[in-house]
């Protein structure tokens, strides 16, 4: 009998903003500021072009694993996704507009049946947070450049396990 597969996902998130000299301009061409607002978060740049999110995704052997869907999601809608290469590694681009109130979340599917997908918020609106439309069950991190951070894959019973044991959720059951 074979023993369940439970992984850990070791990603590296790196949040670099892409053609950054194409997309602002020198300090000496920039119009004065007429507005004042709240710093945006690090992973949001305030450019034109598109912002990258990019890492590497590795099991609990630390070995690379290739396959791996990564999507990203900004208010529901899946905007970007790509798949982790023989190395591990991805990198997703997209245009992220920070001067809207908008919920960002990353969503992690490994191949196989074995492993449960994975979400993590990177941001969440007021409006998601006001009427606590996503599960305080789903991780949130302080997103900030270059940060580091695991994501545990595990199989769908010890999936149970884990939320009858935090009392977050009933437990749930898949069935083809």
């Amino acid at each position: 009998m074979r023993k369940p597969l439970i992984g850990l996902l070791t990603v590296v998130l790196l949040f670099v903003a892409i053609d950054i000299a194409r997309a602002v301009p020198p300090p000496e061409q920039q119009p004065p500021e007429q507005t004042t607002r709240a710093e945006p978060p690090q992973f949001l740049r305030p450019i034109e072009g598109e912002t990258s999110i990019g890492g590497m995704v590795m099991d609990q052997t630390q070995n690379p694993m290739s396959g791996v869907q990564v999507k990203l999601f900004v208010d529901g809608l899946n905007v970007a996704s790509t798949t982790t290469d023989l190395a591990g590694s991805y990198d997703l681009r997209y245009p992220i507009d920070i001067g809207k109130d908008k919920t960002v979340i990353l969503w992690y599917v490994a191949p196989g049946t074995e492993w449960v997908p994975k979400a993590v918020v990177l941001h969440e609106s007021r409006a998601a947070i006001s009427a606590r439309l996503i599960s305080s069950c789903i991780p949130r991190v302080q997103v900030n450049p270059f940060l580091e951070f695991n994501v545990q894959m595990v199989d769908v019973a010890t999936r149970n396990k884990q939320i009858a044991k935090s009392g977050c959720l009933s437990p749930i059951s898949f069935s083809q």
